[in-house]
């Protein structure tokens, strides 16, 4: 028994003599090189995440711009079974006749703070119904009352950022009053 309390305060004390090697001194810090490889790693995640990010809110706000697109769709269909004609053209950013859905520049309410237009105009054999959100920029990239997109539903324009909602191409009878 007492061969193993020496041995026991045998490696007690070699513990201490080793115990200052296991506290980190307080004037240590980090070296120079360490912090600047710090720096560049946050850095290239950073440049990887930020564009990820904003693609994702972009795409967000997109979303939410089909969302308000396919409300204004619903009430345009509502209102062209209520009164048997879809409202007339207006100019962009303006509301269309007994419509509620369509949400204004500067409202706080559309995606990029962009614009909607909604148009009706006419085409031999009819009139061409269609919503265009003015994307990101804010501009219209597609021309007013161009038949664009013929088939309904959605569609981006290809050389930008607009979005456009068409419901196709209607009969004569339901263009306007």
């Amino acid at each position: 028994m007492s061969r193993f309390n020496g041995l026991y305060l045998a490696y007690l004390i070699s513990l201490s003599k080793h115990s200052h090697k296991l506290t980190k001194n307080p004037n240590n810090g980090f070296t120079l090189l360490e912090l600047l490889i710090s720096v560049v790693i946050i850095g290239v995640l950073a440049a990887i995440a930020i564009p990820s990010y904003v693609a994702i809110v972009d795409n967000a706000r997109y979303a939410e711009a089909k969302i308000q697109m396919g409300c204004l769709k619903g009430e345009l269909e509502g209102y062209r079974i209520e009164y048997g004609y879809f409202p007339d053209d207006v100019n962009n950013n303006t509301v269309p006749t007994g419509i509620e859905c369509f949400y204004r520049q500067n409202s706080m309410q559309v995606p990029f703070n962009s614009r909607y237009d909604y148009e009706n105009w006419s085409v031999s054999g009819g009139c061409v119904i269609q919503i265009t959100f003015f994307g990101k920029n804010g501009v219209r990239n597609t021309l007013a009352n161009t038949n664009a997109y013929q088939a309904p539903g959605f569609h981006k324009f290809t050389t930008n950022d607009d979005l456009i909602l068409s419901l196709g191409v209607q009969e004569p009878s339901v263009c306007s009053s």
